[in-house]
């Protein structure tokens, strides 16, 4: 096993998934690509199953919210025999909704399932929506930005920590 730098790889990756996905480069040391979520579960199969690629192991998904442009699922998989990681960002919009990638790693249940709870992000065709953390009658999603904090609602914050708290001491 020898390590490919991280050029030589991107040109790798480039050259299996070029036409799926944009803006294939290295930064801090690892591949990035963006990709369009209704090509995203071939980029997935294309890394994985490329020989010179390699990418056997999901090795993190996880949502962002980024508000008023809506959210984003960041994708991680990792190849050991190139030692290389590659890191995919799905933009979804307010629509919030992509292909499952649990017919590819079947460890992305578990992640889907978090970003799910937490963010409300759907993920089209998976198994087992099911909660991992929150009561079956817990309403929202508690990782987006705009959902309010209880303990918010009804004792004020003590400090003006976020920019919009500056003038009133606190939001309810």
């Amino acid at each position: 096993m020898e390590r490919v730098e991280p050029e030589e790889f991107s040109r790798r990756v480039s050259a299996k998934i070029g036409d799926l996905a944009t803006d294939v480069e290295v930064k801090y040391g690892h591949v990035w690509a963006k990709v369009d979520p209704a090509r995203i579960v071939d980029v997935v199969s294309a890394l994985k199953t490329a020989p010179d690629l390699a990418c056997g192991y999901l090795t993190f998904l996880a949502g962002v919210d980024w508000q008023e442009e809506g959210f984003e699922v960041v994708v991680t998989v990792y190849s050991v025999t190139n030692e290389n990681t590659v890191i995919l960002s799905v933009s979804l919009g307010a629509d919030a909704t992509m292909p499952t990638l649990t017919g590819v790693f079947r460890s992305a249940e578990w992640h889907e399932r978090e970003a799910h709870e937490m963010f409300g992000i759907n993920f089209d065709g998976h198994p087992n929506p099911e909660k991992l953390y929150l009561p079956e009658d817990f309403e929202g999603h508690p990782l987006r930005k705009d959902f309010r904090l209880a303990s918010r609602v009804f004792k004020p914050w003590p400090g003006a920590k976020d920019p919009s708290e500056a003038a009133g001491g606190g939001r309810a």
